[in-house]
């Protein structure tokens, strides 16, 4: 806890100089008419009697988008019809005690149908008593009549039709003194014309007036969101619209820097959404970041990149273009080793971050910068939607797995950021929710719920004093509950100026200490996920209000404890429903078991992948966004975003595939080629193939061994086979994990076996060993030739040669 939420009640320092001046400098020149409270508040503010006591069709300036790149300048004053508008700009000092005056400056603005002729600007003690919440309400709303008496008037100059004129008048405090030691004083400022009575126009407000200290102090915690928008573009594949996107979503001016800077030196605990210092990095194993199509790394993942079927900025989606696996044919007869693969060699080469990568990566660090050294609570990654969860499926992984990744956020700051304090995004605590948010917790790092943030109108039966917001739900979990009234006070962005929040502010807590001022009691304030504020009005309220010596600003995190004689009451159930603090939940049962599935899908791709942390990473991200509260606010954002992830899935689980052939077997084993390819952009290993044949014919005599693949490419992998019989064959081939688990795309590979039959190789080998026998026989049994029965052989033939030459010599 700072010092500044603990200045001795009774005395008034320093601060009131320098929250007069914050007051000023935010108030001039702003439009006084607001369309009343936001979604889920309960009690109007002081600006709807404004706009009760002006013409209907009045209406404020434009106020330009959150997106804006500067916070710009407060909106000039839209005139009514029939009716002058005036604008309180600053309220000095804001607590009033004796001897000390009230200084009110402002604008009073004429109607459009005719000029303010020889104006009076006149203020009115209003002669009723503001000691119930109601009267307040009451007073605000302009249900009450303005009938006390007047404390100071001062004549103004004539005001042209829809012109504006400044004015500033005095109170003497002797006007707004009470007999009480603190009290909530009505006032109404107002613009009479010229010889008129009735006012043409007023505004109400409240003067604090704090004479002495007779009470306890009551302790007061504010908790703010820091949360993305709902923003599509976020997470889009094009590096232009992504990084603008992230510029106006946390860069100068957006709702997030404005947030931070007007908290900047409060006494505020920020509930952060990890998420908002964007997308996580995703390095591969050697530190080189992702692979894309060609093979090479970068930094560049993550939530702001794939929202189209991309993994990351500057890759092609599985299976296009340049991730692609080159066609071919698998080559037969392979020489392989059974079992074994032929794959492509994986090759790398760095490559730097894209700018928009690195643009984006500056935000984040800037973001960090303005966290480091306040009151940080973690919230889940991508604020997750634990309120739907744990109606449906408090075990989700997903989402539980969410929860874990807040606990980084501590290491991202170099600070603690405590994960344990759940805040549903709709403020309600029906019954099961605390039990299911302890189971959910259960199956994370977290472990279980320090506390519960909850509306206190959700834990509250009707009582004739506000409890503590220190409470204690039926389960034995820490609730902190936050008054919805004092809440719905912090200033808006486009508001006319922070002075009505402020003065309403103080005389809320002063009718709340007022139900038991000598009891020790605490507040909790917080904001909706999708507040926006005006950096310098939030500045000035939060200084404002810190220096009400009645209040005792305090960290968050001591609610969770007792303090003194501040003890945790016991949850009641209220009377009647209670209005949630948004709007209705986009997740249910289907769609979180369905991201559950994809999730276990992606994992289950990325234990095949040598950069698998880098893959899951990247193709997770946005998977993990859909999970987040925000889709509440934008529900077609996140049809449109969820489109993407299941296209996203498709193409990087269809991206590994088997590639379906014909083949034909002419003996009775051999060895079949399978070729498998991968069209991502990441390297494979300890990939399995199997093969399963749908009737006996074919047997797989040895299922393949492990498998690698370099990025888009192919390999064909010899698996042996043996042919029972004749006839054709089906094998359905499919890939899975080491553990089994059945990815990428299958195949049937269509075998058509003729074998030769074994008789006749013993027919042919028989016949041929009865030609021999046969042949042996003969040329035993066949007996002695006449010519070997003649003695001298020789001697027969010498004479035979003689007997041929005489012959020849007779011859002519």
């Amino acid at each position: 806890m700072s010092a500044r939420g603990v200045r001795r009640p009774g005395t008034r320092g320093r601060r009131g100089p320098r929250v007069a001046r914050a007051l000023s400098a935010a108030g001039v020149a702003a439009l006084a008419v607001l369309a009343g409270m936001p979604s889920g508040a309960s009690v109007p503010v002081e600006l709807s009697a404004t706009l009760a006591m002006t013409h209907p069709t009045s209406r404020a300036a434009a106020v330009p988008p959150p997106q804006a790149a500067r916070s710009s300048a407060r909106p000039a004053v839209t005139p009514a019809t029939d009716v002058a508008v005036i604008v309180l700009g600053a309220m000095t000092p804001t607590v009033v005690r004796a001897g000390t005056d009230v200084t009110v400056s402002g604008t009073v603005t004429a109607p459009l149908t005719g000029p303010l002729s020889g104006p009076t600007l006149r203020v009115v003690r209003g002669d009723v008593a503001v000691d119930q919440r109601q009267a307040l309400d009451d007073w605000a709303a302009g249900r009450t009549r303005a009938d006390g008496p007047t404390v100071a008037t001062t004549a103004l100059p004539t005001v042209g039709a829809g012109q504006t004129r400044s004015f500033t008048t005095t109170i003497p405090w002797e006007g707004l003194s009470s007999a009480k030691p603190f009290a909530a004083v009505p006032i109404a400022v107002e613009v009479v014309q010229e010889g008129a009575k009735a006012p043409t126009g007023a505004v109400r407000t409240f003067v604090a007036w704090n004479s002495r200290k007779e009470y306890v102090p009551l302790q007061v915690a504010t908790v703010l969101p820091v949360t993305l928008d709902p923003d599509v573009d976020l997470f889009s594949r094009d590096d232009p619209t992504r990084q603008q996107a992230w510029q106006q979503a946390i860069g100068a001016g957006s709702r997030v820097n404005r947030l931070l800077t007007g908290t900047s030196g409060a006494d505020v605990t920020l509930a952060v959404d990890p998420s908002v210092l964007g997308p996580t990095p995703a390095a591969s194993a050697d530190g080189q970041g992702t692979p894309t199509s060609s093979g090479s790394p970068t930094s560049e993942t993550g939530g702001g990149s794939t929202p189209t079927g991309a993994p990351a900025a500057g890759t092609s989606a599985p299976g296009s273009g340049a991730g692609a696996p080159s066609s071919g044919t698998p080559t037969p007869g392979a020489t392989s080793p059974p079992g074994a693969a032929t794959p492509t060699a994986p090759t790398t080469t760095a490559t730097a971050p894209s700018e928009a990568a690195v643009a984006i990566a500056r935000l984040g660090d800037d973001v960090v910068r303005q966290l480091q050294g306040r009151s940080v609570w973690a919230l889940p990654y991508a604020d997750a939607d634990v309120a739907a969860t744990v109606g449906t499926d408090p075990a989700n992984v997903l989402v539980r797995d969410l929860v874990t990744r807040a606990t980084t956020l501590t290491g991202r700051l170099g600070e603690p950021a405590r994960a344990d304090v759940v805040w549903p995004v709709d403020g309600l605590l029906p019954a099961g929710r605390e039990l299911g948010i302890r189971t959910l917790l259960s199956g994370t790092a977290v472990k279980k719920p320090a506390g519960i943030v909850v509306d206190a109108a959700a834990v509250t039966r009707a009582t004739a004093y506000t409890p503590t917001a220190r409470r204690v739900g039926t389960g034995g979990t820490r609730l902190l509950a936050s008054d919805t009234r004092l809440s719905a006070l912090l200033p808006k962005r486009g508001a006319a100026s922070p002075v009505l929040s402020v003065q309403r502010y103080l005389a809320e807590s002063l009718v709340l200490l007022g139900e038991r001022a000598g009891t020790p009691r605490s507040v909790l304030v917080t904001a909706r996920r999708d507040y926006d504020p005006d950096a310098a009005d939030l500045s000035a309220f939060l200084s404002a209000t810190a220096s009400a010596p009645w209040l005792q600003t305090v960290d968050a995190a001591q609610l969770l404890t007792d303090s003194g004689d501040d003890k945790a009451v016991a949850a009641t159930k209220p009377a009647g429903a209670v209005p949630s603090a948004a709007p209705r939940p986009v997740l249910n049962a289907r769609r979180l078991a369905q991201m559950a599935e994809q999730r276990d899908t992606l994992l289950s791709v990325s234990s095949v992948l040598r950069d698998g942390e880098a893959f899951a990473a990247t193709y997770r991200e946005v998977l993990d966004e859909l999970a987040s509260a925000r889709w509440r606010y934008e529900r077609g954002s996140w049809m449109t975003l969820s489109s993407s992830v299941a296209s996203d899935v498709r193409a990087a689980t269809s991206a590994i595939k088997v590639v379906s052939r014909n083949v034909n077997l002419l003996a009775e084993s051999g060895t079949l080629q399978v070729t498998i390819e991968n069209g991502l952009d990441y390297a494979i290993e300890d990939l399995r193939l199997r093969l399963a044949p749908n009737n006996p014919r074919i047997q797989v005599v040895e299922q393949p061994g492990p498998i690698a693949i370099g990025p888009a490419s192919r390999t064909n992998v010899p698996v042996p086979v043996t042919a029972v019989a004749a006839g054709s064959a089906q094998l359905r081939a499919y890939l899975t994990t080491a553990d089994g688990t059945v990815i990428g795309s299958p195949a049937v590979i269509e075998v058509s076996a003729n074998p030769l039959d074994g008789t006749i190789y013993w027919v042919g080998g028989t016949l041929v060993g009865l030609v021999l026998l046969v042949g042996v026989a003969r040329a035993v049994l066949r007996g002695t030739s006449r010519v070997d029965e003649i003695a001298d052989i020789e001697a027969v033939t010498a004479a035979h040669q003689g007997v041929g030459d005489r012959g020849g010599g007779d011859r002519p």
